[in-house]
């Protein structure tokens, strides 16, 4: 059965569009018409595991036009500042190296490793919205699988992710 499922996957991806724009679009249901520029794929999936990604840069009225729309993934509304560290550690996007958690003796949780991801994920002016695909039940399995969705206003550009671990 379970190779079935890996044929009906693989098949399935390969139905889909690879240009990042269209990829963007069916994932997250957000619809790109403005320009987009800076554009980078990274795909870490091997064996049915790890991180997919677009990171771009857009215009200030594209960011504008979803802030005032829904959110993805049936969100109610957008939420900003900080990325949850249970969330964060689960993206590395275009960055060279990954987070990790530290927890201090007063049990607030802080990103450590790459800085520019961490600057990211530390950003208070992000507009962000995520889902959790798999295990929000189960605990110790938290954000195991998700997506997640990032806009940054000021710089203009976008993160997105999916992942599963």
């Amino acid at each position: 059965m379970r190779q079935y499922l890996y044929i009906l996957f693989f098949f399935l991806s390969s139905c889909s569009s690879s240009e990042p724009k269209t990829v963007f679009e069916e994932r997250t249901g957000l619809s790109i018409s403005d320009s987009i520029s800076n554009i980078k794929v990274t795909d870490n999936y091997e064996l049915q595991e790890g991180e997919f990604s677009i990171v771009f840069k857009t215009t200030e009225s594209q960011i504008n036009s979803w802030l005032n729309s829904s959110p993805p993934w049936n969100n109610l509304k957008w939420h900003k500042g900080q990325i949850p560290p249970g969330i964060g550690i689960a993206t590395q996007f275009n960055f060279p190296e990954r987070v990790g958690l530290a927890t201090n003796d007063d049990g607030k949780t802080t990103y450590f490793g790459d800085e520019n991801l961490i600057k990211l994920l530390n950003d208070t002016t992000n507009y962000y919205s995520y889902v959790e695909d798999c295990c929000s039940d189960e605990k110790g399995l938290r954000f195991h699988d998700g997506r997640l969705l990032i806009l940054q206003p000021h710089t203009r550009m976008i993160y997105f992710a999916t992942w599963d671990f």
